[in-house]
């Protein structure tokens, strides 16, 4: 019995290496550089990350830096499967945008819940196509100003709480405030719900959702383990195991909420302005065909993609209750998160920079004064709009560099040999180009003044919310939550350091959502 134990477990042994090792001569085979492997983890970098000894934003710099500085593209292996990197800018503009008919796809995180599968991350093909055209019905200016009257409301309940921690004389944590702000403003302008998670930072709510993101101090032990596995293993394996990403509990109570508020929605014929009762409105409208929407600017224009042939969202595999669940659903988890990511970036530069503050500081009282916080003004603030650009382009250096993408139909390099096939992964290295002197006219510095329009930025290299058909779209809804949570800082306080707050904000190696050293803060009142 024992031997032939040992020979399973020898020919299991086997049947792994020649798994990750049969792809080793990939790269070599096209003749294009790449970072060599080894068993069973695959390239340097990957291995380090792997074994978590760097960050998951560092895998692809470190190999820039390291390895590849002058390489256009490169390869490495994430154990046995090979990856593309693109390090070069024109490229990656050609994949993002000209060329996105052959990279249209992200990796998946399908797991056994039927609702994860039907989400935006999770659709491919037509079915994004026709989801995100329709989703994008609902994120529009006309939309989210009439949503704004809900996140003005959280804006001044942020305000009470800073008076209170100027009374308590202690710094703060602005990835977790920024958290609470976001939050609350999902809440109440994407399911019309009030909650102060200032006053209640323990409310049901605010658990559940913590919960479901994995915050730290919230996440389950196994969260890590299940995300390797819905991203590599194979969807039968996921089923049969029944493996749900999030935490099922806290997802079940989001979902619970999404699916009362739409059936309400849908039986009454009531009418709202968040999320949900907007997206009930446009479903119901769905055969009546929407106006051209608006392109504000190039980063829109470069969004437009080809929706003729595909079919309507009710001809699809997933129901429309379904569907629109998983959608907000979506909005909610992937908003959360980079939001606060968003507003913390913002608010420790402000302490960095005191002058700028008062620039910014300036330009609210110019044009808000004591008025009502509108939609309208809040749009007007230009000099916040730059400041905001600014430090998003600037922390690229120190945290997430590079965007996914998946090869849907072989496509060839331009000017090269190289093909890259069906079903490979592509990262896009954007790091570089957001501090290249051929993008921007002070690119080593902190300065708004690099994303001066007058100053002819290079608006693709500006990557916090990505490019093309794929890019973020919430990045309208956030930098609206920024924007109002900013104007409700500076106001009646002013931001400063504090005995805990770094001179840069550093990604946490095991945990890349969240702050090595927190993004801690000192609050004053102005005289």
């Amino acid at each position: 019995m024992i031997v032939e134990i040992v020979l399973v477990v020898l020919a299991g042994l086997v049947f792994f290496y020649h798994k990750v090792t049969k792809q080793f001569g990939f790269f070599k085979d096209q003749g294009m550089p790449f970072s060599k492997p080894s068993f069973p983890l695959g390239s340097k970098e990957a291995g380090k990350m792997i074994s978590g000894k760097i960050s998951f934003f560092d895998l692809e710099r470190n190999m820039v830096k390291e390895e590849f500085p002058e390489e256009k593209v490169f390869g490495y292996f994430m154990f046995g499967q090979p990856t593309f990197v693109i390090n070069d800018q024109e490229l990656a503009k050609r994949i993002m945008i000209k060329d996105f008919e052959y990279f249209t796809d992200l990796r998946t995180l399908r797991d056994s819940n039927k609702i994860n599968n039907a989400n935006l991350a999770n659709l491919s093909g037509d079915q994004w196509k026709q989801m995100r055209s329709f989703m994008g019905r609902v994120m529009t200016s006309g939309k989210l100003k009439s949503m704004s009257k809900q996140m003005v409301k959280v804006g001044e309940q942020f305000e009470e709480y800073l008076g209170k921690v100027v009374d308590e004389g202690v710094d703060v944590d602005m990835k977790v405030v920024g958290g609470q702000l976001t939050l609350d403003s999902i809440a109440t302008a994407g399911f019309g719900i009030a909650i102060d998670s200032f006053k209640e930072p323990d409310n049901t709510f605010r658990v559940m959702a913590m919960t479901l993101i994995s915050a730290p101090g919230y996440a389950s032990q196994y969260f890590m383990a299940k995300l390797i596995a819905v991203s590599m293993l194979p969807s039968w394996f996921i089923n049969l195991f029944k493996i749900q990403l999030w935490d099922k509990k806290a997802n079940n109570f989001f979902v619970d909420i999404i699916k009362k508020s739409y059936t309400r929605h849908m039986q009454s014929g009531e009418t709202s302005n968040d999320i949900v009762g907007t997206l009930v409105e446009e479903l119901k409208n769905i055969d009546s065909k929407p106006k051209p929407a608006e392109l504000e600017d190039d980063f829109e224009k470069d969004a437009v993609f080809d929706t003729s042939g595909v079919k309507d969202i009710k001809e699809f595999e997933f129901d429309e209750e379904t569907m629109l669940v998983a959608n907000i659903l979506l909005f909610f988890i992937a908003g959360f998160d980079t939001t606060s990511t968003g507003v913390a970036l913002a608010c420790h530069k402000l302490a960095l920079y005191p002058e700028i503050q008062e620039r910014v500081y300036d330009e609210i009282e110019s044009i808000i004064g004591d008025n009502e916080v509108t939609y309208d003004n809040v749009q007007s603030l230009k000099y916040m709009d730059m400041f905001i650009s600014e430090s998003l382009r600037h922390h690229s250096k120190e945290s997430f560099c590079a965007h996914e993408r998946l090869c849907t139909k072989d496509y060839r390099i331009p000017e090269t040999n190289f093909i890259i096939p069906k079903g490979r992964y592509v990262k896009l290295y954007f790091a570089d180009m957001s501090h290249s002197k051929d993008n921007f006219i002070n690119p080593s510095e902190f300065d708004p003044e690099n994303c001066n329009p007058q100053n002819n930025p290079n608006k693709f290299a500006l990557q916090g919310f990505g490019q093309g058909p794929r890019n973020c779209i919430g990045m309208r809804f956030a930098l609206l939550v920024m924007k109002i949570s900013l104007v409700f800082l500076l106001r009646k306080h002013r931001v400063v350091r504090g005995p805990r707050t770094t001179d840069k904000l550093i990604s946490d190696i095991h945990n890349p959502t969240i702050f090595k050293d927190g993004a801690f803060v000192g609050i004053e009142r102005r005289d």
